[in-house]
């Protein structure tokens, strides 16, 4: 050890990524209930998937709250470095702003028709547009990770140069190297 006590500290790590799974699945899963209850219609489970459909949507957008914070937070925290990353950044921010906001105008129709036997045309419809955006949105989400390491590229340069330190120091073993 150095003995400094930053080398103590825990390093910093994004609170987003964690939450973004949940909404994207619940509006997945809520256009598969809807669909299957609108091919089904007539029949008394079509119903109980067009119910099941939309708990699923409420769920999901009360975890979109948490996920849309978390995100604030890690923007202000992890800030995109290159106008690439900035420009995904946008589409991803904007796009997921349209699903939140499309998702609301989809939970307020379905109270208004939930007495309905199977679920309506035109929500399966915005249920299946809502399901691409999220699933586009969570892309350009995963881009910024994966291909521009917003959130990553920081630690991961900190730890190749804590190993080649470690290497420099006389420990025998480079940052691939297995002990042993």
């Amino acid at each position: 050890m150095t003995g400094k006590s930053s080398s103590l500290r825990r390093p910093a790590r994004p609170l987003h990524p964690p939450f973004t799974h949940f909404p994207i699945a619940g509006y997945v899963f809520a256009a598969a209930f809807d669909l299957a209850s609108a091919v089904g219609s007539g029949h008394q489970w079509a119903a109980g998937l067009w119910h099941s459909g939309t708990f699923v949507i409420v769920g999901g957008l009360v975890i979109c709250l948490v996920t849309m914070g978390t995100g604030f937070w890690d923007l202000v925290r992890f800030p995109p470095r290159s106008p690439g990353a900035f420009r995904t950044m946008a589409v991803h921010v904007a796009l997921m702003g349209l699903v939140f906001m499309m998702g609301a105008g989809d939970l307020a129709w379905r109270l208004r028709d939930y007495t309905r036997p199977g679920a309506p045309a035109g929500i399966v419809v915005l249920s299946l547009a809502l399901a691409t955006l999220a699933c586009g949105g969570g892309w350009f989400g995963g881009k910024l990770v994966f291909g521009f390491g917003v959130g990553v590229a920081a630690q991961m340069s900190r730890d190749r140069d804590a190993a080649g330190q470690e290497c420099a120091a006389g420990s025998g073993a480079g940052p691939g190297d297995s002990p042993g």
